[in-house]
């Protein structure tokens, strides 16, 4: 398998520290920024070339791979994924395990604690990204509506991502994108890797970078991480 992961593109929130130093005032679930929006076309143009490289046989046909691509139920990466999908002509699947840190939450300036919030609903998604296709196993009227996520759940949760794909998706020939966070890629990459769980590495990853990992028989290659030189320098965040 080889699986390409996609950091989204710039968040209003992110955009948000990038300018105060600070998250206070910041959305649960953000949008894009401006910037973000300039950045999609130039990400699934390079992932469009990917494709094509992967799909070439060197002799003028191609080898019909099969590519699955995935995205996380937070907006910004739903938002991103979507221009992947309608540039590459793929099929877009909504992944509940694959979100940031935390989950859908707002902290509470007064108390410091962190309240969980619902997440956006299937309805609103079918308005705003009619390519996304809503998860049957998640709550209609809002996919997250759970407690704040522990530091604790996350490796964990990794850990079953991983399991997963690596069981749906066990062919060599076969490709996955994931459209997810930084945070999330940290505790994915640790967990292929097989590094500890509570280890202080931090592997950076910028706005609408992409990370590459080739598994195959009996080890794992890795290409290439927080790749973004496709990215015009003036929009890399």
């Amino acid at each position: 398998m080889l699986l390409f992961y996609v950091r989204h593109a710039q968040s209003a929130n992110n955009a948000l520290y990038l300018e105060t130093g600070s998250y206070t005032g910041r959305n649960e679930d953000p949008p894009l920024s401006k910037t973000g929006l300039a950045q999609l076309p130039y990400m699934a143009n390079y992932l469009y070339q990917q494709l094509q490289e992967v799909q070439a046989d060197g002799q003028g046909g191609i080898h019909n791979v099969p590519v699955a691509l995935y995205c996380s139920l937070m907006e910004r990466t739903v938002a991103t994924a979507s221009a992947i999908a309608q540039r590459c002509n793929l099929p877009l699947i909504g992944h509940a395990l694959i979100h940031e840190a935390g989950g859908i939450y707002l902290k509470n300036d007064e108390t410091g604690e962190h309240i969980g919030l619902a997440g956006k609903n299937r309805e609103f998604f079918a308005e705003h990204y009619p390519l996304l296709q809503y998860p049957t196993d998640v709550p209609p009227d809002g996919w997250w509506n759970k407690p704040h996520e522990t530091r604790e759940e996350r490796p964990a949760r990794a850990k079953r991502v991983l399991e997963d794909l690596l069981t749906r998706h066990n062919k060599p020939d076969e490709v996955v994108i994931l459209v997810s966070h930084a945070e999330f890629f940290n505790h994915l990459t640790r967990s292929i890797l097989d590094m500890p769980a509570d280890s202080s590495a931090w592997f950076e990853v910028m706005n609408c970078s992409v990370s590459l990992f080739d598994f195959k028989e009996g080890f794992i290659e890795i290409p290439y991480i927080n790749r973004h030189y496709f990215i015009p320098p003036e929009l890399i965040t």
